[in-house]
């Protein structure tokens, strides 16, 4: 990962994130209403949530208030957080060979038909606790990102995608990852054919094979 930019937040900054979104589940609420009870602005919690710059301690008293418990609990959760992060698990890699697959997800719609955006992935993976920069993110399409990558943060990109974990966590799986470019393929030409992205969502089982034959038929109706 890239140097951090001045003002972002630090390991334990994002441990006191995680907390945060571990209390706020147990108490059965959402964000929005969390961002109410605080009084904080949306843009001012979801940038703290994104990374892009720290809670301070007023923000860690006003939210543990919110959440009817003490500034102390969400350091003991960030604490323990902090010390189960030490032995996170990662997934060795082909820095190149997931760069690439990673590039081909960006590029590609998500099975719900929209766009792939980054500032979404990051505040997507923020919800889920986990950290990501556009410096990290840009690394890692490059395929000049570190060899050992957080498993949590190739689910996260996974799912936020609508693609199956093992295309990023084993890049020795050939099936897995025959699957996944062939519903990749699928994606891009329901999109240039101009079909309901919807149509996606129901292809169910489809073998690659035929996956790849409806999206050459799609874009021969395109080109016509």
């Amino acid at each position: 990962m890239g140097r951090r930019s001045l003002g972002e937040a630090g390991g334990w900054s994002m441990d006191l994130v995680r907390a945060v979104s571990t209390l706020r589940d147990a108490a059965g609420m959402t964000n929005q209403e969390l961002i109410e009870r605080t009084g904080m602005s949306s843009s001012y919690y979801y940038a703290r949530l994104r990374g892009s710059a720290p809670f301070d301690a007023n923000d860690i008293e006003n939210i543990a208030l919110a959440l009817g418990t003490h500034p102390h609990e969400i350091s003991r959760v960030a604490a323990s957080i902090g010390a189960a992060d030490e032995i996170e698990p990662r997934v060795q890699t082909r820095p190149r060979e997931l760069g690439r697959r990673m590039t081909a997800i960006a590029h590609a719609p998500r099975v719900d038909g929209s766009a792939f955006d980054v500032d979404g992935l990051i505040q997507d993976l923020a919800e889920r606790g986990v950290s990501l920069d556009l410096a990290e993110w840009t690394s890692l399409l490059a395929g000049t990102g570190d060899v050992s990558v957080r498993v949590r943060l190739l689910e996260g990109v996974s799912e936020y995608a609508g693609i199956t974990p093992t295309y990023l966590l084993d890049l020795d799986d050939d099936e897995a990852a025959e699957v996944a470019e062939a519903n990749i393929e699928f994606r891009e030409a329901l999109k240039s054919s101009g079909a309901d992205s919807i149509s996606a969502r129901a292809v169910g089982d489809v073998s690659p094979a035929a996956l790849r034959a409806i999206a050459q038929s799609l874009r021969s109706i395109s080109a016509q």
